[in-house]
């Protein structure tokens, strides 16, 4: 009988303890965690979306002459993919072509541009860091014409910014002409424009 009637009073006990905790209201996890506690809102609202600037230029690979797939990751996407760390090399692997290499970037949407930028692969290495260059626009993307600068970047891992008169463009070559020891390859961390605002 002590025995039914211990049962009785645990059932009725954790009956009690269900309803009281059923009874509190609701915490965000911030408490589980030892934060504040605080009542979870009946509805969330979502965060305001990020209005992207009416400038920002998107530029996209349309062709590169060469790159490396099989050795490393070394695509031509790489060059305007916004992240130092991958770079576009052009092919290594069972064959080195000489230059002149290049690539062939598309500006969404077409824009007065005043300059472009290289940076260099930013590992250990500086194969295939450009030395002699040429920099062409384009508003088709198959006459490229004369270029409108050409020169020679220095060494060093820093980004180079290169300037001229400002033109309308859809799309933009960069033409390496030489490497800067003097080796058969091309790489570039990233490539951008300098827009005319």
């Amino acid at each position: 009988m002590k025995t039914k009637i211990s049962l009785l009073l645990a059932a009725a006990v954790a009956f009690f303890a269900l309803a009281a905790v059923a009874d509190e209201p609701a915490t965000n996890s911030a408490a589980a965690l030892g934060g504040p506690a605080g009542p979870v809102p009946a509805t969330v609202m979502p965060a305001p979306a990020t209005v992207a600037a009416t400038n920002k230029i998107v530029l996209t690979v349309v062709k590169v002459d060469s790159e490396e797939t099989v050795g490393e990751n070394g695509h031509g996407t790489n060059a305007v993919d916004g992240n130092p760390d991958t770079f576009w090399h052009t092919q290594w692997q069972d064959a080195s072509p000489e230059h002149p290499h290049e690539i062939i970037i598309e500006l969404t949407p077409p824009s007065v541009i005043k300059g472009f930028t290289y940076l260099p692969r930013q590992d250990d290495s500086d194969n295939g860091s450009i030395k002699d260059y040429e920099f062409y626009v384009s508003n088709d993307g198959d006459d490229f014409g004369q270029p409108v600068v050409k020169g020679a970047f220095g060494t060093g891992k820093d980004k180079k910014t290169v300037t001229f008169d400002p033109v309308k463009c859809r799309f933009i070559k960069l033409k390496a002409l030489s490497e800067i020891n003097d080796a058969a390859w091309t790489s570039a961390a990233e490539i951008d424009v300098v827009p005319n605002n």
